[in-house]
């Protein structure tokens, strides 16, 4: 076994200073050496920047989006009209995308416009918002997870009693865009504001509406079928600008977009045995699409068509995307959810802190979860899955309740019941990686 790497607490000289705070890097710790190549699954890569590039210029300066302290700048998107006919360079990286998502349910995106010394900002933000911030503070700012089936705030470790009676090691801190307020920040990050609000955008206007449109023209769908699904109005509409109230922000309705910093604490050894080394049960994700900013310390697996759970290597600078339940319920089964999982880093990572990076993406709220009525998806053998729930007499639901459901299920453990309900189907699926 390699010996143990340094402790990512022992940080090298900060990046940033605002008054007396200084914003400490997150460091990277090395990649492992402990885990054999096959175990180790190869994803699709998928270079953003090559697909519509005749027809529209995505790779435009991000420079004030996301990452200077100074705040954002502009929009850093090209709301022109973009041409539905893919070229045949644009058709290759279609189906492969396609072809992915149908099998494994994730690719990793390279070419996506941000650059490396960016995303290394937003690691550093993440491990501000989670290492320097006091408990006392953080319990102000606790999200209503069970109340409400919101995730905005903080979660703290320790907030779920799992059923193997192990505690979660788990914080995050999370936003919508909505909640991208400052009086809903602690007071050490609020002179960062701008920069989250910027990341937020960027992620939706510019990585996601190419992501949506390559999965529509793949599915035989208007290029921004997908796109309207997910943004109210148009595509300049609901901006994040900088230097706008709270007030103004917490009527920003053009979408539910969850970004999402979490830090996974080692458990005790007492709930290593309990948990079998399990940090995040089997599970899909909530929404549509989510993308994950690749980090170094192993321990997220995919389960595979042929029922193995796999290791997704570290992809440098890269967006794993992977799909969620809704999208595979709106494609009929088509593109499919991608099950994974967090393990326990290998030996010579476990002790350390692993610091993530999520950018939920659901459906607009009322979007009903249906199949797309569409020639197209009926061709490639869409199928309802919520037949059995009909027939139980349930109603159709939409994506803001399919929300709220799966939240206040995560962490629980299932209700066996008698007789057989339209719930018991909902829960068929949350519970379908982790009886």
């Amino acid at each position: 076994m390699a010996g143990l790497p340094q402790e990512s607490s022992t940080e090298p000289e900060a990046t940033t200073r605002h008054g007396n705070h200084v914003v400490k890097p997150w460091v990277y710790p090395p990649e492992t050496k402990c885990i054999p190549e096959e175990q180790f699954i190869d994803l699709e890569v998928i270079d953003l920047s090559v697909p519509f590039s005749s027809s529209i210029d995505l790779s435009t300066d991000t420079s004030g989006c996301a990452t200077s302290s100074a705040g954002y700048r502009g929009p850093g998107h090209d709301d022109r009209d973009i041409s539905s006919t893919p070229s045949p360079q644009d058709q290759e990286i279609i189906t492969r995308v396609l072809k992915a998502f149908h099998s494994t349910g994730l690719v990793a995106l390279k070419g996506h416009g941000l650059a490396s010394q960016e995303i290394q900002r937003q690691f550093d933000l993440g491990r501000l918002l989670n290492e320097d911030v006091g408990e006392e503070e953080k319990q102000t700012l606790h999200a209503r997870i069970k109340e409400e089936g919101s995730w905005a705030g903080y979660k703290p470790r320790g907030y779920y009693k799992r059923p193997d009676g192990s505690h979660d090691y788990i914080e995050h801190y999370d936003f919508y865009p909505f909640t991208a307020l400052e009086s809903r920040l602690p007071e050490i990050a609020k002179p960062y504001l701008n920069e989250f609000r910027g990341f937020i955008e960027y992620n939706h206007y510019v990585i996601l509406r190419k992501v949506l449109a390559v999965i529509s023209l793949g599915l035989g769908l208007e290029r921004d079928f997908l796109w309207r699904l997910h943004h109210r109005g148009d595509v300049s509409n609901g901006v994040l600008q900088p230097n706008r109230s709270d007030e103004e922000f917490q009527e920003w309705k053009h979408c539910k977009d969850h970004l999402r910093y979490a830090m996974y604490h080692p458990p005790s050894e007492e709930d290593r045995e309990r948990r079998k080394k399990i940090w995040l049960p089997g599970h899909t994700d909530i929404g549509s699409v989510t993308f994950l900013y690749s980090q170094s310390i192993a321990g997220l697996q995919i389960l595979t068509p042929n029922g193995e759970w796999k290791y997704i290597r570290h992809y440098p600078d890269h967006i794993i995307v992977d799909l969620g339940d809704s999208m595979e319920f709106l494609t009929g089964g088509v593109l499919k959810a991608a099950p994974h999982r967090v393990i326990e880093p290998p030996e010579d990572q476990r002790y350390l802190k692993r610091l993530g990076i999520f950018f939920f993406v659901p459906f607009l709220p009322e979007v009903q979860l249906r199949v797309i009525d569409h020639p197209s998806l009926r061709k490639l053998g869409a199928k309802d899955m919520f037949d059995e729930y009909y027939r139980l007499g349930g109603k159709p639901l939409t994506q803001a309740e399919w929300l709220v459901m799966k939240s206040k299920l995560v962490g629980t453990k299932r209700v066996q019941r008698e007789k057989r309900e339209p719930v018991d189907v909902l829960e068929d699926i949350h519970y379908r990686y982790n009886p």
